[in-house]
C-alpha cells in the first residue's frame, strides 16, 4: 500500500513507529547532511521571533533545532515519537537550554494550543513524514499570532530527470523510511495559495545540491 493513498490512521502509525525505530540512530545519519537547512531555518525562526518571540517546533525530534535557535526566545517543541523527545530532552539538559521551555508528545494535525498562541510556527524536515500535511498546516496556521511566521524546510520531488527517477522507486519504502522521497511541492504550495491571509516572503534552495527549499511565510492581519 502506498503510504500517500493511506488512511490517515494507517500512515500515521507508520510514521510514529519509523521514527521510533530512527530515534537511537537519528543524529548519526541526519545531522550533518541537513544541518545547513537545519541553520537556515533557525536563523529564519529566530530573527522572525525577535527577542522575547515565541516559537513552535513542529516535529522537534531529537531536538537538532534548539541549539541553533537563539537563546532570547521561548521555544516549545512537539513530536509524535516518544523516544525522540527523550532525545531531545537530554539534549536540553546536556546544553543548558534554557529558552526551551517544553517539549511535548503531540500530533501535528491534533495541537494542543489555543489559537494565536506563538509567533512563529517552525516546520522542520517535516511535511514529507506528515500523513495530512494540509492539516497540520492548517493547526500550525492557527496557532500563529496575526503578523507571524510559519517557517518551511523540506525536500521536495524533482519535476523530472535522473532525481525525480530515483524519488519515486524510493517512494515504494515510504511506509518503512518514515517520509516521502516523492513529496510534490503542490501539498504545501496548493495550501500557501489557497490562503487570503498567507504570503510567502522567501523562498530559496538549500544544500546539500539544492535538495531543501526554505519557505518563510507571513501571515496577515498583524500591526
Amino acid at each position: 500500500m502506498n503510504p500517500l493513498h493511506a488512511t490517515e490512521r494507517y500512515a500515521g502509525h507508520h510514521a510514529e513507529a519509523a521514527y521510533s525505530r530512527w530515534a537511537p540512530v537519528y543524529d548519526l545519519i541526519f545531522d550533518l547532511p541537513f544541518h545547513p537547512g537545519r541553520l537556515a531555518a533557525a536563523r529564519a525562526a529566530g530573527s522572525a521571533a525577535g527577542p522575547g518571540g515565541e516559537i513552535l517546533v513542529i516535529g522537534v525530534g531529537t531536538g537538532l533545532e534548539l541549539p541553533l535557535l537563539p537563546g532570547n526566545v521561548l521555544v516549545t517543541g512537539v513530536d509524535i515519537s516518544t523516544p525522540m523527545l527523550r532525545a531531545a530532552e537530554a539534549r536540553v539538559q546536556r546544553k543548558g537550554l534554557a529558552q526551551v521551555k517544553g517539549l511535548h508528545v503531540m500530533d501535528a494535525a491534533e495541537l494542543e494550543f489555543p489559537d494565536s498562541a506563538f509567533d512563529v510556527a517552525l516546520a522542520p524536515y517535516v511535511m514529507s513524514v506528515l500523513p495530512n500535511p494540509e492539516r497540520a498546516l492548517d493547526e500550525a496556521w492557527r496557532v500563529l499570532r496575526p503578523g507571524g511566521t510559519l517557517v518551511v524546510m523540506n525536500h521536495f520531488a524533482a519535476s523530472g530527470g535522473a532525481r525525480a527517477a530515483v524519488e519515486r522507486r524510493m517512494e515504494t519504502a515510504a511506509a518503512w523510511l518514515g517520509w516521502h522521497p516523492n513529496f510534490p511541492y503542490a501539498a504545501v504550495g496548493g495550501w500557501i495559495a489557497s490562503r487570503a491571509d498567507a504570503r510567502v516572503v522567501e523562498q530559496r534552495e538549500l544544500p546539500p545540491m539544492k535538495l531543501f527549499t526554505l519557505l518563510r511565510i507571513e501571515k496577515g492581519g498583524g500591526p
